[in-house]
């Protein structure tokens, strides 16, 4: 993306910030927000998306950057909170009695959550694999041909 403007940037900083939240560094092992490259795809993403779509999915993040420090009672945009407010700042607002803020909380985890889970070492942490080969598909997955007949077996 070569300079976006003002609402883009805005949009970046949310995503950022949203991500980086919802997938920090970890003692666990797991890739963080910034090692499944979380923004770029993000922004890939955005440019396959209908123009309506990409418009709604821009806004969810620019107010997500302009409006989430206030409703977590902080008087800053969101991508300038410590990580470990903004992660309960998202948890806030997924457990809210209000519906607009479990909606909100919820399309944030929704959207990063899918961005995450398809990157390639995300899927290798968690062990997904396949039972046959799909040669098209860009996205590698290991494949076990044998893991079924386990299962049968077991079965039986």
């Amino acid at each position: 993306m070569t300079d976006p403007g003002f609402w883009m940037r805005l949009a970046i900083a949310g995503i950022t910030a949203t991500s980086e939240a919802t997938f920090p560094e970890n003692d666990l092992g797991a890739p963080d927000f910034e090692s499944t490259a979380m923004v770029a795809r993000t922004l890939e993403y955005f440019d396959e998306l209908p123009p309506r779509q990409r418009r709604l999915l821009v806004l969810l993040f620019v107010l997500t950057e302009l409006c989430a420090g206030l409703l977590s009672f902080r008087l800053s945009r969101f991508s300038r909170l410590p990580v470990r407010h903004r992660t309960w700042a998202l948890h806030s607002f997924r457990r809210s009695d209000l519906l607009v803020l479990r909606v909100l909380g919820d399309a944030l985890k929704a959207t990063t959550t899918m961005m995450y889970m398809s990157h390639p070492l995300a899927i290798e942490w968690i062990g997904e694999y396949r039972v046959c080969d799909r040669p098209l598909d860009p996205v590698k997955i290991a494949v076990r041909p044998a893991a079924l007949s386990g299962a049968t077996e077991a079965g039986r």
